[in-house]
């Protein structure tokens, strides 16, 4: 061996640790532009006004909070803007003040000025990530990197949404996705697609215990279902309701929750309309979380199933049917000066 085969050997690690550090840096670069989008989109969430709003609205306010949110929207919040935004597109995240006023005028606090019935704030915010990325989906051009990013700006349950929709559509990117690269509990949206190789592929990322089970090889029981939607981040909007209301019963509450939703997609998507503004533990805990997951078990029902869904549930849960009944009599319109209702 040559002193000048050495100082090549040398010269080449040299090279290479610099060219580590590099990556290293490029990569922090854009993590931290990435970060610096989404605090850019967040402008106002600071705001005492904004805030104020926010924890009227988390606690049942409505008539206050989106008075104040359409405000703040209207002085150019972005985060009131994305706020609204969100409210919008998500009938779950409506509550009954909302619901019964004049659609005009629901359309005025949710929505900015423009076209025959407003215009979604989430447009002003298309030069923003989260704003680009939320109307992104609802285009059919979008593709499985919508997935990543919306992880990629702290979305993960917006990303859960992303995947459930591209499912739906039968988008072909999905037959590419890596499933060790996703989130594991939802590896069943990839199975339509898949063929027998990649379908035995598929079950070995499902855990024994997961209700993805049921989809895939109908082997999960009830047991089964309320031990993993008492553990799993995914079981925590219905847990959040039973844990309130129902601790008697919790787990009869958390099958009987899930049996409701008749959607395991749905139970998916549910939680914090945006989690850069309130987390998702944080919108679960509040009387606006808890009502928004009663609110989807009701909308999986018209007026008529609903009643027999209540009814059918108090064998399984009277707690929960009880807890339903009275969020679903919130709903029902009141002829004015009038204590009676119709409707479900």
């Amino acid at each position: 061996m040559t002193v000048e085969f050495f100082t090549k050997i040398r010269c080449l690690r040299d090279a290479l640790r610099r060219l580590a550090v590099a990556a290293c840096c490029l990569a922090l670069f854009l993590a931290s532009a990435i970060s610096a989008e989404a605090d850019e989109l967040l402008v106002g969430a600071e705001s005492p006004d904004f805030q104020s709003a926010l924890d009227r609205w988390l606690q049942n306010d409505e008539e206050y909070a989106l008075s104040a949110f359409a405000a703040l929207a209207g002085d150019g919040n972005k985060a009131a803007q994305l706020l609204l935004g969100r409210i919008d597109k998500t009938p779950a995240h409506q509550g009954p003040w909302l619901a019964h006023l004049p659609r005009a005028d629901r359309l005025a606090l949710l929505r900015q000025p423009g076209g025959l019935s407003g215009r979604s704030w989430l447009r002003a915010l298309d030069d923003h990530p989260l704003g680009k990325a939320w109307l992104s989906l609802v285009t059919p051009s979008a593709g499985p990197e919508l997935i990543a990013t919306f992880a990629e700006l702290n979305e993960p349950r917006a990303a859960r949404e992303a995947m459930v929709i591209l499912a739906a559509r039968e988008h072909s990117g999905l037959r590419e996705i890596d499933p060790a690269e996703i989130d594991p509990e939802l590896i069943y949206l990839l199975w339509r697609s898949a063929d027998d190789a990649r379908r035995a592929e598929l079950l070995d990322h499902v855990a024994a215990d997961s209700p993805q089970r049921a989809f895939l090889d109908s082997t999960l029981d009830r047991a089964q279902l309320e031990d993993w939607l008492a553990g799993s981040a995914i079981g925590a909007p219905i847990d959040a309701v039973c844990a309130k209301y129902c601790t008697d019963s919790r787990a009869a509450c958390l099958s009987a929750g899930y049996l409701a939703l008749a959607s395991h997609n749905a139970l998916l998507t549910l939680g914090s309309p945006v989690e850069a503004l309130v987390s998702q533990d944080r919108f679960l805990n509040t009387p606006r979380g808890r009502s928004s997951v009663l609110r989807r078990m009701l909308q999986t029902h018209d007026a008529r199933g609903r009643r027999a869904m209540i009814s059918q549930m108090r064998d399984h849960d009277a707690c929960l049917a009880d807890v339903l009944e009275a969020e679903a009599a919130l709903y029902r319109y009141r002829r004015p000066g009038s204590d009676s209702s119709n409707g479900g």
